[in-house]
C-alpha cells in the first residue's frame, strides 16, 4: 500500500522556492511563489521500495539516512512541469548528482529560511494584538514609547527576570538555556563588524558544532581562506564535514 504523499506547509514551500533561485528546476523559467510546487528530485515513491531506495542512494553516493522528504531533495517546480515529470526514477547521470550535491549544501539555509517564516508569522500575531489595542485606544503610542525607553534604561523595570540574558539582537534568553559563553574565539583582534572582541552567548538549541566553535555569528559567517584546505569558505566551516576540503577526523571534538 502506497503511503500518503507529503503535504507541504507554506514555510517549507517558501524556503524551497527562495533558496533555489526562485526558478523552476525542470524548465529553468522564473517561478512566482503562487505558482510554485515542491518537487522531489529522487521520487517519493522510493519510500515504498527500500531495496530500490538503497540502490539509488548508493549510485549517487548519498548516505543511507538521506532524507527523501527533506530540503536536500526538494526543488521548486511549476505544477505542469511537476506532473509531466511524474514519479520517474532517473538512471544515474552526473548532472543529477550535481543537483543533489548542491541541494545538500543549501539544505541548512533552506531550513533556517523556513524557521524564519514561522517566526515572522508568530511575530505578526503579536503585532496584530498591539495594533488592535492601539485602534481601540486601550494603549497609546506614548505608552509604548515609555515602556521601551524604560526597558532600555533598566530592563528590570519592564519585569525582565534577573536570570535572563538580553542578547545583542534584543531577544531574551533564560540563562539556563545558555550552553556556553565567552569572548569570540576568532583569530581577529576585533570581531567582524565590531570595535572589539565580542562577548558571546550560545544557546543550547544551537548545533554542537556552532557552540564548540565559539565564534561571534558574523565571524562565523565571514568567508575566509581556510588554513586546512586552502579553499575559501565560512570561517565557522573550517574542518567541518561536507564544507571543508580537509574535515577534522573527529567531528565531535573538532580535532584530528
Amino acid at each position: 500500500m502506497n503511503r500518503q504523499k507529503r503535504k507541504f506547509t507554506y514555510p517549507e514551500r517558501y524556503a524551497v522556492w527562495d533558496s533555489n533561485k526562485r526558478k523552476c528546476w525542470w524548465c529553468k523559467e522564473p517561478l512566482r511563489l503562487a505558482e510554485a510546487t515542491v518537487d522531489h528530485v529522487l521520487p517519493e515513491s522510493l519510500l515504498d521500495d527500500e531495496a530500490a531506495l538503497q540502490q539509488v542512494l548508493e549510485e549517487y553516493g548519498l548516505p543511507r539516512d538521506f532524507a527523501i522528504n527533506g530540503y536536500e531533495n526538494w526543488l521548486p517546480c511549476h505544477n505542469h512541469c511537476n506532473q509531466s515529470k511524474g514519479s520517474k526514477t532517473f538512471p544515474f547521470i552526473p548532472a543529477l548528482k550535481a543537483v543533489l550535491d548542491g541541494l545538500r549544501e543549501r539544505a541548512s539555509k533552506a531550513l533556517i529560511t523556513a524557521q524564519s517564516v514561522i517566526s515572522n508569522v508568530s511575530k505578526d500575531k503579536v503585532f496584530k494584538t498591539v495594533f488592535a489595542a492601539l485602534e481601540k485606544r486601550q494603549i497609546s503610542v506614548l505608552d509604548l514609547h515609555d515602556l521601551l525607553r524604560g526597558f532600555l534604561d533598566d530592563p528590570t523595570v519592564a519585569g525582565v527576570p534577573p536570570d535572563v540574558i538580553i542578547l545583542g539582537n534584543g531577544f531574551w534568553v533564560p540563562r539556563e538555556e545558555i550552553a556556553s559563553e565567552g569572548l569570540c574565539r576568532c583569530e581577529l583582534n576585533t570581531c567582524v563588524g565590531a570595535k572589539e572582541k565580542v562577548y558571546c552567548y550560545f544557546e543550547a538549541s544551537l548545533s554542537h558544532w556552532v557552540v564548540k566553535k565559539g565564534l561571534f555569528w558574523r565571524c562565523y559567517d565571514e568567508i575566509t581562506s581556510c588554513p586546512r584546505c586552502q579553499n575559501r569558505h565560512k570561517r565557522g566551516h573550517i574542518g567541518r564535514l561536507q564544507f571543508c576540503g580537509r574535515p577534522y577526523q573527529n567531528q565531535e571534538a573538532q580535532t584530528d
